[in-house]
């Protein structure tokens, strides 16, 4: 149920962002005016999740809206930052979003305990907080920029085109497709294997703070050190990783070896997110560049689709170690598929 929520949650994302866009553009909306009224809409949601608490069907409905709406977010915040840069304001991308790992890392820490002393149903109220905080943040920015929509640029070529020319592309994603199934697995069902090895949402929250806090380190350092490395390695290090990160998961016979398979996350997920981002904007020309960032950010979604709903029928069916086990297979081969097909760059 877990895994078809989530599942549903993504798919929200992914058919309402198009329909966002649109609408965006017919009437001329800022950033701003989009994310406050997301804000908004998502605390409204918060509140009725409370209040509905004891109706399970009303709450996995609530759950799935409120899911994909905070989805919708994401790029609009990144569009903000963009807005920042023309308005010559520069934005250390890398610093921002390891700082957003860092505060993600401490509400997990917090919340872990939390929770365990006194209600899941405390979270939707912890969201609500943050919301209050965050919408007068976004009026007091002072910026009429509209949002841009990736069909706003003249494109070159169909989507089916794109595949045709760039086919090794193609099947670097489809490889990460396969690495990243299995990391969101871990995510989505992480208590699942928390519990699997005595422990509980303390400890999953310490776990979550760690990989989190890792973020902040890695990604500031790729931000400095980006022009001085060769972004195709640093892509071949991330997705072994990867592998080394669910492998180890597997094994995890106690809480030390799964803190220490979070670890691994610095140079995992903290890596391949930044590095795509130039990978692709230094494999394509501008406008095939913005179909290749899409498609990433597609890869990932399908991802977290097809792994929401596998995995939890995976865990129900044959149990946790055996869903973890098929799962590194998936994502060593995955490894290799993209060790195998990332291309020099310039």
């Amino acid at each position: 149920m877990i895994g078809l929520i989530l599942a549903l949650g993504n798919i929200v994302t992914t058919f309402g962002s198009p329909v966002l866009a649109s609408f965006v553009d017919k009437f001329h909306w800022s950033v701003n005016k989009v994310l406050m009224i997301l804000g908004f809409l998502s605390g409204i949601l918060s509140l009725m999740l409370v209040a509905s608490a004891k109706l399970p069907v009303l709450v996995a409905v609530l759950f799935v809206i409120l899911f994909g709406l905070l989805n919708m977010m994401m790029p609009l915040i990144n569009a903000l930052s963009f807005a920042f840069e023309e308005h010559g304001i520069n934005i250390n991308f890398g610093v921002g979003r390891g700082i957003g790992s860092a505060a993600y890392a401490l509400t997990s820490l917090g919340l872990g305990y939390l929770v365990q002393t006194f209600s899941p149903v405390l979270m939707p109220w912890v969201l609500v907080a943050v919301l209050t905080g965050l919408i007068p943040l976004i009026q007091s920015f002072r910026m009429n920029e509209e949002v841009e929509t990736a069909h706003e640029e003249e494109e070159t070529s169909s989507i089916k085109d794109f595949c045709k020319e760039y086919t090794t592309f193609m099947i670097f994603l489809l490889g990460f497709m396969m690495v990243y199934a299995d990391h969101m697995i871990i995510n989505n069902f992480f208590i699942n294997i928390i519990r699997n090895v005595g422990a509980g949402t303390s400890q999953m929250g310490v776990a979550v703070f760690l990989a989190a806090i890792l973020e902040l380190i890695s990604m500031s350092a790729f931000e400095k050190f980006k022009n001085k490395i060769d972004i195709t390695i640093v892509l071949k290090i991330a997705a072994v990783m990867f592998t080394v990160k669910h492998v180890l998961t597997y094994f995890a016979s106690s809480m030390t070896v799964i803190y220490i398979a979070q670890v691994m996350q610095m140079f995992a997920y903290a890596l391949f997110i930044p590095a795509a981002v130039y990978y692709v904007d230094k494999l394509f020309n501008k406008k095939d560049a913005i179909k290749g960032q899409s498609l990433v950010t597609t890869a990932m979604t399908a991802s977290g689709i097809i792994s929401s709903l596998v995995g939890g029928i995976l865990f129900d069916s044959v149990g946790t170690s055996t869903t973890l086990l098929i799962g590194a297979i998936v994502s060593l081969l995955g490894t290799i598929i993209m060790i195998m097909t990332t291309q020099k760059v310039n």
